[in-house]
């Protein structure tokens, strides 16, 4: 006779894959069938904080993440036994001597009042996770039986990683279509903060300022580099926060792009998920897009001239246009003066007149 009830962990985890909303229940299903004090789900490829965990393990999780200890889980040691056996304990890390000497072990786990440990492969590749089972002292290790049944399990539970992943994805590319459809950049960002989808609005835009790199977004300056990539790490590593402080990166070719780092509640709450981030970005240069397309369909003004045309109609001078491209006062003269060409006009306030009523205001 097994000593768990397999069929019925398999159904829960699966049916968390489906409604990420099951997946506090699904653990603390997977606790008690295993008799053990908790469960929490952490990942193996890639960075991120406790995604998903049991109410029992709510004090740990918040102290493995504010004191750093992930940057010192010495679990992390049995990962070639974990891939391998689909299961690992504690004697797969290190030696019980070398445990009795280690912070992790001795002020982390210790303080914590946890002991014996079973890390529970689920999935494969890129796409694997780790059921991390917890016990307390008290309820001491699990037993050579014990380990084979949760390594039959983990052998079972792929489809379940699959149906997260394409179920995930589904709904992150819809995010992206929506995004497109209001002529707004947006991009999916896995666990490790690599660009996992990219829409057509946000294609649009990577060139001279922003670029993919080794599967990264990144900033051609510097400054604005680090602080996106900082960002997207303080995001991720947030236990609460869903949003960070945009971070505007001045265009070479003048105007902004405004970064915004999110995760949306229904599409980035799914521990299995592909992505775990969306960044959006928007263009100071299209925010009348509306308005510029008319222009060049209805005069054939250039991109230059109809931003140009659609600042003067918006209320703003040639002179604050100037500081804000970054273009000196001549280059915006000589645009003006092909503006006013096309558009058969020969002064400034006809032309705004003429205008108004095609721009749209801000």
């Amino acid at each position: 006779m097994e000593p768990f009830d397999l069929q019925r962990l398999s159904r829960v985890l699966a049916a968390a894959a489906i409604d990420p909303s099951l997946w506090t229940e699904a653990l603390q299903t997977a606790a008690e069938c295993t008799g053990s004090y908790g469960a929490v789900l952490l990942p193996v490829v890639g960075a991120l904080p406790i995604v998903a965990a049991t109410p029992s393990m709510d004090r740990s999780a918040n102290v493995y993440v504010s004191d750093g200890w992930q940057g010192r889980d010495e679990r992390y040691r049995g990962k070639a036994a974990f891939l391998a056996n689909g299961v690992a304990t504690d004697d797969d890390c290190m030696p019980l001597d070398a445990r009795m000497r280690s912070p992790f072990y001795q002020e982390f786990l210790r303080n914590c009042n946890l002991s014996g440990w079973a890390g529970v492969r689920i999935g494969r590749g890129d796409l694997v996770w780790n059921l991390s089972l917890q016990r307390t002292p008290e309820q001491g290790s699990y037993s050579a039986r014990e380990l084979q049944a949760l390594s039959e399990l983990s052998n079972s539970l792929d489809s379940v990683v699959q149906t997260c992943a394409a179920l995930g994805l589904a709904k992150g590319e819809s995010a992206l279509s929506a995004f497109d459809f209001s002529e707004r950049a947006a991009l999916l960002l896995d666990r490790s903060g690599q660009v996992v989808r990219v829409n057509p609005a946000a294609e649009r835009l990577i060139g001279v300022d922003l670029q993919i790199s080794a599967g990264r977004i990144r900033c051609q300056d510097p400054k604005s580099n680090e602080l996106l990539q900082n960002a997207i790490r303080a995001l991720f590593w947030s236990l609460e926060a869903s949003t960070i402080a945009p971070i505007v990166l001045q265009k070479l070719s003048g105007g902004r792009l405004v970064m915004y780092p999110m995760r949306l509640t229904g599409l980035t709450d799914s521990p299995l998920s592909l992505f775990h981030a969306i960044l959006v970005i928007s263009d100071t240069d299209l925010m009348q897009s509306a308005g510029m397309m008319t222009l060049r369909e209805a005069f054939e003004l250039t991109a230059a001239e109809s931003r140009l045309a659609v600042a003067l109609a918006s209320g703003k001078n040639l002179e604050d246009f100037a500081a804000e491209r970054g273009l000196s006062k001549q280059t915006l003269r000589n645009q003006l003066k092909s503006v006013f060409m096309k558009t058969g006009t020969n002064r400034q306030a006809q032309l705004v007149m003429m205008l108004s009523n095609l721009v749209p205001k801000r």
